[in-house]
């Protein structure tokens, strides 16, 4: 049977939750540089008390921001800031962590569609100040080579860029979506790379990106990021 719907009723404003609301602020924080790279957050009774909310509200929050790669839990640390920039954390849903070898591939697989796109897009569409900003990413990650967690964000950050200059928003998002267990990904292939003496070769993969974008050459580019991925392919540890 039909609901009748009173015409003097009005739909309530649609507000943000608690989690939203303190996840929001420390996201701030952490952009503004507040929170640095390895800052521990107090616990989370400290933070309901400091934010005046819930418990629950603060884990909520927790969640969301540990989901889109801003924080992580440590051992023996707490939760610490682990933010790659530009991070945009979402109550929609998230991948979560990789939970099993098959799901690691399935991961670089869905990677290399989506970076196959960016970077053809961003061989067509790339301005020279973006190019630039590129450039710039790979020197920061070549200031990082003798420091794996350093040079890991540094990587998350320069494919993050990569995304936005390919000028597509939803592909974007999609990138963003699995940039918690794609620092994962990054973050075993890179202390592989280091222990291997090869970390180098993965940076100058991403000069020969940015060159085929530069020059307007998908091939060159797209060689780049296939040597790139090969070179970094290692299977997740169990």
């Amino acid at each position: 049977m039909p609901v009748r719907v009173t015409p003097a009723i009005r739909p309530l404003p649609r507000r943000s939750s608690v989690g939203a609301d303190i996840a929001r602020q420390l996201q701030q924080l952490i952009n503004e540089g507040t929170l640095k790279t390895g800052d521990r957050l107090p616990s989370q009774r400290e933070l309901a008390q400091q934010f005046g909310a819930s418990l629950a509200g603060v884990r909520e929050a927790l969640s969301v921001l540990s989901a889109a790669g801003l924080i992580e839990a440590r051992p023996g640390r707490g939760t610490v800031v682990s933010s790659v920039g530009g991070a945009v954390p979402s109550f929609d849903g998230w991948l979560g962590v990789i939970s099993d070898a098959e799901e690691f591939e399935e991961l670089v697989q869905a990677r290399r569609l989506l970076e196959t796109f960016t970077i053809a897009q961003a061989v067509q569409l790339a301005t020279p100040a973006q190019v630039a900003s590129l450039r710039a990413a790979v020197e920061t990650m070549r200031e990082k080579l003798n420091d794996p967690e350093a040079y890991t964000e540094a990587d998350m950050k320069f494919h993050l860029l990569l995304a936005e200059v390919a000028g597509n928003r939803v592909v974007t998002r999609l990138m963003r979506a699995i940039q918690r267990p794609l620092m994962q990904q990054l973050r075993y292939s890179i202390i592989h790379l280091q222990k291997n003496g090869r970390l180098a070769d993965n940076l100058a993969t991403h000069v020969r990106i940015v060159d085929g974008i530069e020059r307007h050459e998908r091939e060159l580019a797209q060689q780049g990021f296939d040597e790139m991925l090969t070179g970094a392919l290692v299977k997740a540890p169990r």
